[in-house]
């Protein structure tokens, strides 16, 4: 499977990184407006992940990472793309910028036969959203064009679905407590919004995120039920949610831990969710490849009926490996067409 990835950012570099020994997954391909070298310096050394353990080569067409040739371009967007030339069946677009349908047919125009959008799409009407342990049984995998929402909604959806499943969810409350990224300051300057133009090394920074939109999208039953915010916090990664729900069936905490940890054993939920009984910190689940882990100490309940969960997740490596997962089942869609 021939595979384009267009944005080497933080998605980019952490999907390259976990597919060097994919046999299923062949990159031919990067795309990105900044300057080559400098991001295969990025790519070989990671201060979050540590140096990369693999021989990386400049070349006049691209780079040779263990001996493998991938083509490097500036290419922005499809105007300038030539996927067709790449032979390119998947394209990856990890560039960050929310996608329109228009934007991204005239990827599949270029010759991609199939995009992944790596984010939230700008209208989940018009592109079809998947977020995998949520609703895999209603997406049709043999579309041309899936988005798989937010990191948030990845971590948070599924384990949704388990506790309506279960219990019913009447209502819920999220907060992400987010590590920050390239997206935020280093320092305060003026720029668009005003809390976002703080200082992120320095400050804990509110926002509201629309993670709610996309759990509603692929959960119906969630539809005006969910609301969510988000805290950019000083830490380089490590995040977790703070989730409250109202639930129609009465459950202790044990119970709600028991449930959870009986769902994880089994598909669709075993490669997304875990659940830990540790005392873990955020820098715990850096490199971790599941959505969400469920933090079993931090579960709590209120009269049996209102619960709150914590759930970590690294943010980059996590949603990183849902893309591996996701090209896998638009592989076997094909096969069996």
């Amino acid at each position: 499977m021939n595979i384009s990835i267009l944005g080497f950012g933080r998605i980019g570099r952490d999907l390259l990184r976990q597919t060097l020994n994919n046999d299923l997954i062949n990159i031919v391909s990067i795309s990105d407006i900044a300057d080559k070298e400098n991001l295969l310096y990025l790519l070989k050394y990671d201060t979050i992940y540590g140096k990369l353990d693999a021989d990386i080569e400049s070349t006049d067409t691209g780079f040779k990472i263990n001996g493998k040739n991938i083509v490097f371009n500036d290419w922005k967007d499809a105007s300038e793309a030539s996927w067709q030339d790449l032979e390119t069946d998947i394209l990856i677009v990890s560039t960050g910028r929310k996608q329109d349908l228009e934007e991204v047919n005239e990827h599949i125009a270029k010759g991609c036969k199939r995009v992944l959008i790596a984010s939230t799409p700008k209208s989940g009407s018009d592109i079809q959203i998947y977020v995998p342990g949520a609703n895999d049984t209603k997406v049709d995998f043999n579309n041309d064009i899936i988005s798989l929402g937010s990191n948030t909604a990845n971590a948070v959806a599924p384990l949704l679905k388990i506790i309506h499943e279960k219990y019913g969810v009447e209502r819920a409350f999220l907060t992400t407590v987010h590590g920050y990224s390239n997206s935020n300051r280093l320092a305060d300057v003026a720029g668009e919004g005003f809390r976002l133009n703080r200082a992120a090394g320095e400050n804990i920074i509110p926002a509201i995120t629309k993670s709610s939109e996309v759990i509603e999208t692929v959960l119906p039953f969630m539809k005006d039920k969910v609301a969510s915010s988000s805290m950019t916090v000083p830490v380089p990664d490590g995040s977790t949610v703070d989730l409250t729900i109202d639930i129609k069936t009465q459950a202790t905490s044990e119970e709600i831990n028991q449930t959870i940890k009986e769902a994880i054993k089994h598909l669709p939920y075993n490669k997304v969710l875990d659940i830990t009984f540790d005392p873990i910190v955020s820098s715990d689940v850096v490199g971790n490849s599941h959505s969400g882990i469920i933090d079993g100490l931090a579960t709590m309940d209120i009269n049996n009926n209102k619960i709150k969960i914590l759930v970590w997740f690294d943010n980059g490596w996590g949603y990183s490996a849902r893309i591996i997962d996701t090209i896998t089942k638009l592989s076997e869609s094909r096969v069996n067409e």
